[in-house]
C-alpha cells in the first residue's frame, strides 16, 4: 500500500476512533438507500456504513488497487460491492454506472483531484433523482502546508469556492458548515511552523480523547470556521 502517499497519515487517523465517530455523526443522518463511498481507503467509515444500513446495497471504492483488494477481503458480500474508482478516469464512472445511487459520500477525496469540477459532474450523473452527496474537504487556504503536499492535495477550499463548484454542477446545497475548529491549531503548528509532513501521533491520541470538549467548542463558535468543510447537496 506504499503507492498511496498518505498511507502513514491515514493509518494514524484511523486509530482515532472517537474522532472517526464524530465525523460519521455529521454525515449519517443524510445517507439513504443504496450508497457509494468514494475513497474508502482502509474501510474506517465503510465499517460504520455497512453496520448502520443493513438493508442497503453498498459500493466501496478506491483508486488504489491494493486498497481495493484489502476492502474486498474485509467487506465483500452479497450486498457490499468493491471496485476501483479513479475520479480522473471517465471509464471508471461508466463501468460502475450512472443514476445508480441514492447517496454518495466522499470524505477527504475531492482535494486529491486536479479537475474537481469534472469529478463533481460525474458524481452528479451517478446519483438517482433526489439523491444526496455528502463531502468533507480541507478548508482555509492559509493552512496549506507540507502535510497537504505530502499526501497529494491540490488545494484547500473556501466555503465560497466549494459552493460555486458544487452549484455549477447542478447540485442544490442543503447544508454547508465548518468542522473541527481546534484541529486548525495542530495542523498549523505541525505543518506550517514545524514543517513536519507527518501527523503527530502522540498529539493526535490526546486530540482523540478530547472530542467531547471539541463538540462543545464547535457549538460555541457556531461552525463558522474549522479545519474542514462539510457539504450536503442534493440532485
Amino acid at each position: 500500500m506504499s503507492e498511496f502517499a498518505g498511507h502513514e497519515n491515514l493509518e494514524t487517523v484511523t486509530k482515532w476512533r472517537n474522532f472517526t465517530r464524530w465525523i460519521y455523526e455529521q454525515i449519517f443522518p443524510s445517507l439513504q438507500g443504496n450508497i457509494l463511498e468514494v475513497g474508502s481507503g482502509l474501510g474506517t467509515f465503510s465499517e460504520l456504513i455497512i453496520h448502520d444500513f443493513p438493508l442497503s446495497l453498498i459500493t466501496l471504492s478506491d483508486i488504489s488497487p491494493s486498497y481495493v483488494k484489502n476492502l474486498e477481503a474485509k467487506f465483500s458480500s452479497k450486498r457490499v460491492f468493491v471496485c476501483k474508482l479513479d475520479l480522473n478516469n471517465i471509464d471508471d464512472y461508466e463501468r460502475i454506472g450512472y443514476e445508480k445511487f441514492d447517496s454518495i459520500i466522499a470524505i477527504n477525496v475531492l482535494e486529491h483531484i486536479e479537475n474537481d469540477e469534472r469529478a463533481l459532474r460525474q458524481l452528479y450523473k451517478m446519483l438517482k433523482k433526489d439523491g444526496v452527496m455528502v463531502i468533507l474537504v480541507p478548508a482555509n487556504k492559509f493552512l496549506y502546508n507540507v502535510i497537504d503536499e505530502s499526501i497529494g492535495h491540490w488545494r484547500r477550499y473556501t466555503k465560497k469556492e466549494l459552493e460555486t463548484k458544487v452549484g455549477k454542477n447542478q447540485f442544490r446545497i442543503e447544508r454547508m458548515f465548518s468542522f473541527n475548529i481546534l484541529g486548525m491549531f495542530g495542523w498549523y503548528i505541525n505543518g506550517n511552523l514545524c514543517k513536519n509532513p507527518a501527523i503527530n501521533k502522540n498529539v493526535g491520541s490526546i486530540f482523540d480523547k478530547l472530542v467531547h470538549l471539541m463538540k462543545i467548542v464547535e457549538k460555541m463558535f457556531g461552525r463558522k470556521i474549522g479545519l474542514s468543510i462539510i457539504c450536503i447537496a442534493r440532485k
